[in-house]
């Protein structure tokens, strides 16, 4: 899972780069892959929400 939101995160970068007007879109990309690293933080930490195994 951390490769996707490593991904996510490369394809906003390249997107910002080639086409500027895509700003918002690449934005969007950056925020779904915090979000989604932030719900595997907590759901890993609190009351195992998510199990030991490596996602």
């Amino acid at each position: 899972m951390e490769f996707l939101e490593l991904i996510l995160v490369l394809i906003a970068l390249l997107l910002i780069i080639k086409k500027p007007q895509k700003e918002n879109l690449a934005f969007s990309l950056v925020l779904i892959a915090w979000v989604l690293m932030v719900f595997l933080y907590f759901g890993h930490k609190s009351s195992n929400l998510l199990s030991t195994m490596n996602l």
